[in-house]
């Protein structure tokens, strides 16, 4: 099965062509090709829609064209082509979704839906055996959400953040503190720098609630009171690290506390995926809570941590080879499915 997967739900325009032999249960990456957008965003301190779409639009054709190229194979041999068709931004998703489905008419392949939340949940099976049902934390730039993923096409939403993801407070506190965007690899450089100095007693939203939901609104808010007090650079590093202490506590917490209620007999493994998968500060840690509760730790390589067509692809192997899914090209992008309604 060779599936060509298309991702341009936010700011990467990514194409990738993934193999799956009949009897390996693992993907080979045969080419992938990303264009990352941060160059043109970063001025704007955050993603622009409009921008967004032009760029997709601008570079989807070079991208499939050049990633066909190095695979080593003919278009011909690829069976099915699978797109990203939400959640994300409505004007990306079209452009990708509409080359996808263009692609899909005129090889007469079938055209494979694919949800972005779960290629990002099942990113990890490409080159690593992980059995359902498993328990994944999902943090991003736009989501954080603790899951069940009880098949390929069934996940069960166990906690979510009530307002910010994570991913969005770094990019916002970079901001504040006068740097740049993406915020994520930011903070963490400045987090290393720390001598332990200054305390400045962030607060730990629902930390202490029994419910397994996360909020990080009002932890951004207190750290802009205190950066607009003004910091030396002393205490920016000192910040970014209590920040990010902050941030892994809140997520160690609800995770451990879903691991307690869903019991060991259930669940075996555990998946960070994401963007925000990719810092090692919080690898780390949940690299020792899966020690501490017996449970084997998968991540991602980070670079199917990001946005990336590797993901997409990969979920329509498992799409078609399970479901036997009829081509789905009449449905349009949703910019707000839900993972849990596939």
């Amino acid at each position: 099965m060779i599936v060509l997967g298309i991702e341009t739900s936010c700011d990467e325009t990514s194409v990738s062509i993934v193999k799956k032999s009949k009897n390996d249960e693992k993907g080979n990456i045969l080419s992938e090709c990303t264009l990352s957008q941060i160059k043109k965003h970063k001025k704007y301190g955050g993603v622009v829609p409009e921008l967004a779409s032009r760029e997709h639009s601008k570079t989807i054709d070079k991208l499939v064209k050049k990633t066909i190229q190095s695979s080593s194979i003919s278009i011909n041999e690829i069976d099915a082509v699978a797109a990203t068709t939400g959640p994300g931004l409505l004007g990306a998703l079209l452009i990708g979704t509409n080359y996808a489905k263009a692609m899909s008419l005129a090889l007469s392949k079938p055209f494979i839906s694919v949800n972005h939340l779960q290629g990002h949940v099942l990113a990890p099976r490409i080159s690593q055996n992980i059995n359902f049902p498993y328990l994944c934390l999902l943090v991003s730039g736009g989501h954080c959400q603790i899951l069940l993923a009880k098949s390929f096409k069934k996940f069960e939403i166990i906690g979510e953040t009530l307002d910010d993801s994570v991913g969005e407070v770094y990019d916002k506190i970079s901001i504040m503190l006068g740097l740049s965007y993406p915020g994520g690899p930011i903070i963490e450089k400045l987090a290393k720098k720390s001598l332990g100095e200054f305390k400045f007693n962030l607060p730990k939203p629902l930390y202490k609630e029994k419910n397994l939901n996360f909020s990080f609104s009002g932890l951004k808010t207190s750290i802009r009171r205190i950066i607009d007090k003004g910091l030396n650079d002393n205490q920016k590093y000192d910040l970014a690290n209590e920040f990010q202490n902050v941030i892994a506590d809140c997520l160690l917490s609800k995770v451990e506390m879903s691991i307690k209620r869903l019991g060991k007999k259930k669940i075996k493994d555990f998946v960070l995926s994401g963007g925000v998968a990719s810092n090692e500060f919080i690898r780390k840690k949940f690299k020792k809570l899966c020690e501490k509760n017996q449970l084997s730790f998968f991540v991602p390589e980070k670079k199917l941590c990001v946005d990336n067509a590797s993901m997409i692809a990969w979920a329509g192997i498992e799409i078609i080879q399970k479901q036997k899914c009829h081509s789905k090209i009449h449905l349009p992008p949703d910019p707000r499915w839900r993972i849990d309604k596939l």
